[in-house]
């Protein structure tokens, strides 16, 4: 069943759904929640003539160029076509009894930006930033402030059957991430 507004609040004002730093409750719609713009990004290398495979084993490292914008007038960019790697400026730690979908927002879509190619499931228990696949399908530049543009939403989903914390951290690929394109952990 998908939270609603009063859902939300009262998970949040709870303290079983928290972020950091702290959103306002201006931020939690009639059932999703915006999030804002972090500072870290990744951008993927110029690799002339180099194929992955992406589903195998694989060290990005050589392949991405992570970094930080820090000042409070420093601007994100995305030309046209381009794809890049963000995450949320809040660290959203979910319970074990709630899952989220990490969405667009509708008014930044029709500008032309996709904040996700395929990849929006947040499983129950996750903790950390919420990395973003940013993608700009329009023929002009796009550009955000970090750290005040509202650029996602995410919507939360209650979990029938609760997993156990075992299960929450053995199996979370990248949970506690700290750089949008992190080594996979492997089991």
């Amino acid at each position: 069943m998908m939270l609603a507004r009063q859902d939300l609040i009262k998970l949040w004002r709870s303290g079983k759904l928290c972020f950091d730093p702290n959103i306002l409750i201006d931020q939690i719609n009639l059932s999703s929640i915006d999030l804002r713009l972090g500072f870290t990004f990744a951008k993927h290398r110029t690799q002339p003539g180099v194929v992955i495979r992406p589903a195998q084993d694989f060290d990005p490292s050589q392949l991405v160029e992570n970094y930080e914008l820090s000042g409070a007038d420093d601007v994100f960019r995305l030309k046209p076509k381009e794809f890049r790697l963000g995450r949320t400026l809040e660290t959203v730690s979910l319970p074990a009894t709630v899952a989220a979908h990490v969405h667009g927002r509708s008014s930044l879509a029709r500008a032309g930006l996709s904040v996700h190619a395929t990849a929006p499931h947040i499983h129950p228990g996750f903790s950390g930033p919420i990395v973003l696949e940013f993608f700009n399908s329009a023929d002009w530049e796009l550009e955000f402030f970090p750290g005040r543009d509202m650029v996602c939403q995410i919507s939360l989903w209650e979990v029938k059957t609760p997993p156990p914390l075992t299960a929450i951290k053995s199996l979370s690929t990248y949970r506690g991430q700290k750089i949008p394109f992190p080594p996979r952990k492997r089991g």
